[in-house]
């Protein structure tokens, strides 16, 4: 997750300067400059695996793989504790392009997951199309999952849909115990939010490891 810290020592969270950075079109940018700290923490700690956020604009840009396979030098113990994130979304607006990203992705190393799935209303044909290794179940139909039947059938037959696929799956935005004992029940891989404990700064000396996805 992107934060920027300000010159007076707070922290912006992404979605208070990534929508502007993308009006002024700087979030190639970003990506890059989020893919070389990424790529040194990966090297700083070698059992670390960590997840990575990138544009729409980056997955029709040859340049961002390029500057993965040099700052990594093609080394896969590097990439292969790398995942990379993609919102179904963008996938969708471009999925030729799209697919050639995550085939190029693939080959270097990474994993990848479609973020924001079921968000982008075209699921059979994203999984069929674009063969991520992993789908993160869209956080607004689990953050009301326990309470709106409605919800817990959608998210069901998306779990349904990803097992089918044989794709590994996280549930987003996990707020509290039973959303914990319905998603396990229906089959979800991993779990991620605020329940398990809110986002840190890597440089955080109280920062400890969670036993959920990133």
């Amino acid at each position: 997750m992107l934060r920027l810290r300000l010159p007076d020592g707070s922290v912006l969270d992404a979605s208070e300067f990534v929508p502007a950075a993308e009006e002024l079109g700087l979030a190639k940018l970003i990506d890059h400059r989020a893919l070389e700290l990424t790529i040194d923490l990966l090297r700083s700690v070698p059992t670390r695996k960590l997840a990575l956020n990138v544009s729409a604009l980056s997955t029709t840009d040859r340049h961002w793989i390029d500057a993965l396979e040099a700052l990594t030098g093609k080394d896969r113990k590097l990439t292969e504790r790398l995942t990379v994130e993609i919102t179904e979304t963008a996938a969708v607006s471009d999925m030729e392009a799209t697919a050639n990203f995550v085939t190029a992705l693939k080959r270097a190393g990474c994993r990848v997951a479609l973020d924001d799935f079921g968000a982008g209303y075209a699921s059979f044909r994203s999984l069929r199309n674009l063969g991520v290794d992993m789908v993160k179940i869209d956080g607004s139909f689990i953050e009301n999952i326990g309470k709106n039947s409605n919800d817990e059938t959608f998210v069901q037959t998306l779990l349904d849909l990803a097992h089918r696929f044989g794709v590994e799956t996280v549930g987003e935005w996990v707020g509290d115990e039973r959303a914990v004992d319905l998603l396990e029940k229906a089959g979800v891989s991993y779990l991620q939010g605020d329940f398990f404990g809110a986002p840190e700064l890597h440089d955080d000396k109280t920062a400890s490891p969670r036993k959920s996805a990133g």
